[in-house]
């Protein structure tokens, strides 16, 4: 039985919609049906999750399989076409799927495989026209063919630059690092196109409310952004480190889908957590400690962190609904504590390789660190102990631009307020966003401060700001917090 067709799960930063329990209830027990062999069953139950979410592949998807296991393989061939017209789009999943035999041998497969390529075209135009009814006004468009994005932006023409540049930044990080084989050549040439949108905050809103419901309204700020695997369609409300996030999530959910696996819940959301924070060493990002590893450090210190067993064997719905911010952080804890032994590239090759074995990665990390896991823990919790502590608030720094700032519209840090001497001090006006310090991205306050707690007062510092749509760069002397 093929599980991923159940682990098609929205990825998201902060928080998670609550799915409806009824089709929840129909699609887990129809899937239940499948591995007992009862198709007739599974196919009752599907024929009514369909009725209940027309809008989603999952239930046309899951009928064809329960058709094809009963022979019917002109049904099943009507039943995935119909899952495509929705938006299924994994070639890797259709010709995998030992559920699915009898559809591969209808004629409807061979020409389905051949006609692919402009099946994905449609489908791009079709995602495309969608996502840019979005950004209402001012959009900013890029097409990157190497990463098979479409990025649609309501940021100027510089912001929206930068963000594209990090893109490509971080996936050559990530297919150094993490999901080699999606950078070779061709790798991705059947994979659809995912769309990328950074709205305006209405654009969001609306967004979001159409996502998480309506109780949502008024208090978009908690949720950063998602990438919705099934929509191929990330969204992200800044762009820092949500964006960073949610872009991981579209590189490994492609590497998922080439191994049709589904990985545990903390290696996801671990791996995408861990590029949320960053120094440049060189031409490269190199993940840092930041705030989560500060909710870490706090939970060792009080003995309240679970072990790493049990945050492996957490399913995705308890990781993203219990304590999320520490499950989060924990994860991404661990992700660098790999990075730092030089052992995040060969855990994950290992992970992929022993999946079948142990999906939980406890496996994996034991194989990669030469080490059971009971020592692993003590040696992670010793890290743990030496790990930096990060600025968080403005009180954790020592050195200041001595102005009033607040959480911008996506791509910097807004000036509120200036005392007397600070204008001149800076460079900076009330209604200026500081996008960065020396290079470093300063998208929100937890990113600027901590950046501002590497410096010391005295020390000048060079600021990229704009007013509008007009971008400077100003050199400012830190002063002494008071």
């Amino acid at each position: 039985m093929n599980l991923l067709r159940i682990l098609l799960v929205l990825c998201l930063a902060v928080s998670v919609a609550v799915a409806e329990p009824r089709p929840s209830q129909l699609e887990a027990s129809g899937i239940e049906a499948m591995g007992q062999g009862e198709y007739e069953q599974a196919e009752t139950v599907f024929r009514e999750l369909i009725e209940l979410r027309p809008g989603s592949f999952v239930g046309h998807y899951n009928l064809g399989a329960a058709l094809s296991m009963q022979g019917d393989g002109q049904g099943a061939a009507d039943a995935i076409s119909a899952a495509i017209t929705i938006g299924f789009m994994d070639l890797a999943q259709l010709k995998r799927d030992p559920d699915l035999d009898a559809m591969r041998a209808m004629p409807f497969y061979t020409e389905l495989v051949a006609g692919w390529q402009g099946l994905i075209q449609a489908r791009r135009e079709h995602d495309l026209e969608l996502v840019q009814k979005m950004i209402q006004k001012n959009m900013q468009a890029r097409t990157d063919d190497g990463l098979k994005i479409e990025l649609v932006s309501a940021h100027d023409q510089i912001a929206t630059d930068q963000a594209h540049e990090e893109l490509q930044m971080l996936s050559g990080w990530a297919i150094e690092h993490l999901f080699s084989e999606i950078g070779q050549p061709g790798a991705i040439d059947d994979s659809p196109w995912v769309m990328v949108v950074l709205p305006d905050r209405a654009g969001f809103s609306r967004w979001a409310i159409s996502v998480f419901g309506p109780s949502v309204r008024g208090n978009t700020s908690s949720v950063g952004g998602a990438y919705e695997h099934q929509q191929r369609r990330l969204v992200a409300q800044d762009l820092g480190a949500t964006l960073r996030h949610e872009f991981i999530h579209v590189l490994h959910w492609r590497d998922m889908n080439r191994l049709g696996q589904a990985h545990a819940p903390w290696i996801q959301e671990g791996l995408a957590s861990l590029v949320e924070d960053y120094d440049m060493r060189g031409r490269s990002p190199m993940p840092v400690a930041s705030w989560r590893t500060n909710i870490v450090k706090r939970m060792h210190d009080r003995h309240r962190m679970p072990s790493i067993e049990k945050l492996a064997s957490t399913p995705m719905q308890s990781f993203t609904s219990n304590r999320p911010l520490a499950k989060y952080a924990q994860a991404r804890t661990i992700m660098l504590y790999l990075l730092d032994q030089r052992k995040l590239d060969s855990f994950y090759s290992i992970y992929t390789v022993e999946y079948e074995q142990d999906s939980t990665g406890i496996r994996a990390l034991e194989l990669a660190l030469g080490k059971e896991i009971d020592e692993i823990e003590k040696d992670f919790r010793a890290w743990v102990d030496q790990l930096e502590t990060v600025a968080e608030t403005g009180t954790d720094l020592s050195a200041t631009l001595g102005i009033d700032i607040e959480t911008g519209s996506g791509d910097g840090v807004l000036v509120v307020a200036l005392p007397p001497g600070s204008r001149k001090r800076t460079g900076l006006s009330v209604g200026s966003v500081i996008t960065r310090i020396n290079d470093h991205p300063t998208r929100d306050l937890f990113e600027m401060i901590r950046i501002l707690g590497k410096y010391s007062p005295g020390q000048t510092v060079t600021l990229h700001h704009r007013r509008g749509t007009v971008h400077k760069t100003t050199q400012a002397k830190l002063i002494a917090r008071k």
